[in-house]
């Protein structure tokens, strides 16, 4: 953020190159202050990529990917790495196909090497560090596991979320059902809030909607205010690979920066003249 002292003296030449980068600066800082790239599961491979549903689409543009399998409780950063107030809390479902989450139940990690039989329209997408990790539940049944992160500000916001295991070839291609919405607190019960099922398809190259990832949009505000989310099987465990949240600029902010860039050009014509 730029500060400026209300006494300080600038020249007005000055002025006309500042005040346009200003706008510009204070502009994209909205773009990107909730955005969130989560890379599911405890490794030392950190992912520092952009082959990822929100890249393909441009939606998102840091780098900054978090390991994340338990509870945060503040301090989640954003995808160029500055610490924000969002929390999240994970958790398990109570039965192996079912859609009640218990927050209370405990998740871990599980890390692993791409196996060599996954096929190479997949192996593309997740052998690297992003799909060498999941989130998982952490107890004896084939359960699904899910989260709630709290802390986002009031507004629009688009999520982009894998599910995939790689560890074993016949694995690489599992269905997953996802579930995401929001409350006035952490959804327990998902069975109203499907997005739509992950097939993990080997016949498709590049990020697909629905072949190896699913998107969708969702509004925080005072009431709802926390954004929940669901993996779970019907023949294996729920797995969380990545997550991302991208907030959604309002039609003001993209006005901003036009405008910013119309004064910085209407500066740079003047002093050619």
């Amino acid at each position: 953020m730029i500060l400026l002292d209300a006494n300080l003296q600038i020249h007005p030449a000055m002025k006309k190159r500042l005040l346009p980068l200003i706008a510009i600066s204070i502009a994209a800082s909205s773009l990107s202050a909730e955005n969130i790239l989560i890379n599911f599961g405890f490794t030392s491979k950190i992912y520092t990529g952009t082959n990822s549903p929100g890249h393909n689409a441009g939606d998102s543009t840091g780098n900054n990917w978090i390991n994340l399998y338990e509870d945060v409780a503040s301090g989640i950063q954003n995808e160029f790495g500055n610490a924000t107030d969002l929390a999240i809390d994970f958790g398990s479902t109570t039965t192996a196909t079912g859609t009640t989450l218990d927050y209370s139940i405990a998740t871990k990690s599980a890390n692993y090497s791409i196996s060599g039989g996954v096929d190479p329209n997949l192996a593309d997408l997740f052998e690297t560090e992003l799909g060498e990790g999941n989130a998982v539940r952490d107890s004896s049944i084939s359960a699904g596991v899910g989260l709630s992160i709290t802390g986002l500000d009031a507004g629009e916001y688009r999520f982009y979320v894998t599910s995939f295991r790689g560890d074993q070839t016949s694995n690489s291609t599992i269905d997953f059902d996802i579930y995401a919405g929001v409350d006035t607190d952490a959804i327990t019960d998902f069975s109203g809030y499907s997005v739509g099922t992950i097939v993990n398809s080997d016949a498709v190259s590049g990020w697909s909607y629905g072949d190896n990832y699913l998107s969708g949009t969702f509004t925080i505000d005072a009431t709802n205010d926390t954004f929940s989310l669901l993996s779970n099987s019907e023949t294996y465990i729920g797995v969380l690979t990545s997550l991302e949240i991208i907030a959604v600029p309002e039609p003001g902010t993209y006005a901003a920066i036009a405008g910013g860039l119309a004064l910085l050009f209407v500066a740079y014509r003047r002093r050619r003249a």
